[in-house]
């Protein structure tokens, strides 16, 4: 019975792979990017939202609202734009829709980490408690995920000036995000780790609803300019 079930499952990884690299021809090849319009107005939104509020950074479900303002707001774009609402999609957040092409986008908060040669990002991600801890069934799940992700990392400065609120916009394309196998995770501590082909680390926690998270390494990411108050540094 168990060969049986190893071999199904086999057979189930191979189809999913082919199944994977078809859907990120059609999404991953020519990523979406923010015009300079779209990047100028999300800048302008995060300055408006920091003149009322003070205290920290914008939370994610305010990011995804923004993002959709801003995509919105470049009217040279033959595009349509759909977003739930805190509907918490696994597939994505926000669709957009240029002549019958369909970019996926998930928009993250983010975290860089690290110093100088170690930087890296930390991003959570899905819960995944519906396949009860069974690592095969996860890693076909996040392996046939195609969404590309706009992270908006974060951080503050105070001085003598006073307090800054600094973002910046990063790309990270879908397939940093996919090749783990089932056989590759071990456990450390109270969380599984494994780690793709491109160095990204996975790390599942139980305790958190089986959510996954994201250590991306540095080079893997596409970063734009930081900026705060409306203005580039």
């Amino acid at each position: 019975m168990r060969g049986g079930s190893a071999a199904w499952r086999g057979m189930a990884g191979y189809r999913e792979k082919w199944r994977v690299r078809r859907l990120c021809q059609e999404v991953v090849e020519a990523m979406y990017r923010l015009t300079p319009v779209m990047e100028q107005k999300f800048r302008q939104l995060l300055a408006e939202y920091h003149r009322l509020l003070d205290g920290g950074r914008c939370q994610s479900w305010e990011l995804e609202e923004f993002m959709v303002k801003a995509i919105k707001a470049d009217n040279s774009k033959d595009l349509s734009v759909c977003w739930r609402e805190k509907g918490h999609d696994d597939k994505n957040d926000i669709t957009v829709s240029i002549r019958n092409k369909k970019h996926l986008l998930q928009i993250k908060s983010g975290q860089i980490k690290g110093k100088k040669d170690n930087k890296y990002m930390n991003i959570s991600g899905y819960r995944l408690g519906r396949f009860e801890g069974d690592l095969w069934e996860i890693s076909n799940y996040l392996n046939s995920r195609n969404s590309e992700i706009i992270s908006i990392p974060y951080r503050k400065l105070e001085n003598s000036q006073g307090r800054s609120h600094i973002y910046r916009i990063c790309y990270i394309k879908a397939e940093a995000l996919q090749g783990v196998s089932g056989s590759k995770w071990i456990k450390r501590g109270k969380q599984h780790i494994a780690t793709n082909s491109h160095g990204v680390e996975f790390s599942l926690r139980p305790k958190m609803s089986w959510q996954v998270w994201w250590k991306i390494p540095y080079d893997l990411l596409e970063l734009k300019k930081e900026f705060t108050d409306g203005q580039y540094i």
